[in-house]
């Protein structure tokens, strides 16, 4: 046992002397931690410095465009605004779309003649009511023909003389239609030769071209 305590004193001798040589060591070595290799650099590509040449060479040119991009972008910017302002202070007439004239509703004269054909016959058996009443529902398909939102069913043919989108002539002359046919179904008078050759006459102005050229004229 008393053994032990100088085997610790000879291990706590000896390492002073073990760090003492380690560091003189280090010292003497000059190429370790002390002599550091040079890092060469690898060069660039021949077309990288071709490049790098190139825009060293046009940096006038390239700072002028710059400067030209930046105002015109100032200029755009000031513009706008400017507008805004000003419409702001003075606002514009608005811009009213371009009506096209809508076009005349009428059918076309062989489908007219036929239908005053019909309309005649039956006023030649002495159908007088029927040859009428023939003439206005023909009448209200050719409008419903070219305008069908216009004509619904829930219109009377008294509301359909009455559109604004009737000619104010060719109004009048589908109103006469109208107002016969009506006093024949509705109202207990008999039409007669006189009255259906009354329609007669209205339809063709109403049907013909002529009738609604002058229903045009200012």
């Amino acid at each position: 046992m008393p053994a032990i305590p100088a085997v610790k004193g000879s291990i706590s001798n000896s390492a002073p002397d073990a760090l003492a040589q380690a560091h003189a060591q280090l010292i003497k070595s000059t190429d370790l931690q002390f002599d550091f290799r040079t890092f060469q650099p690898q060069k660039p590509p021949a077309w990288l410095l071709a490049v790098i040449r190139f825009l060293e060479a046009a940096e006038p040119v390239l700072k002028f465009l710059f400067w030209c991009v930046v105002a015109g972008l100032l200029v755009a910017f000031l513009y706008f605004v400017g507008r805004e302002l000003w419409y702001r202070r003075w606002p514009r007439a608005p811009i009213r779309p371009r009506v096209e004239p809508a076009p005349y509703w009428r059918p076309t004269a062989q489908e007219a003649q036929l239908l005053l054909s019909d309309a005649d016959a039956l006023a030649a058996s002495g159908a007088f009511e029927k040859a009428v009443h023939l003439l206005l529902l023909r009448s209200i398909q050719d409008i419903h023909k070219h305008r069908p939102a216009v004509v619904t069913p829930s219109l009377t043919s008294r509301e359909i003389s009455l559109l604004g989108e009737l000619p104010g002539s060719t109004r009048g002359a589908f109103a006469t239609i109208v107002r016969v046919s009506e006093r024949g179904l509705f109202g207990g008078r008999a039409v007669d030769a006189t009255d259906f050759a009354a329609c007669r006459t209205e339809y063709e102005r109403f049907a013909f071209p002529e009738s609604w050229a002058a229903s045009a004229r200012p």
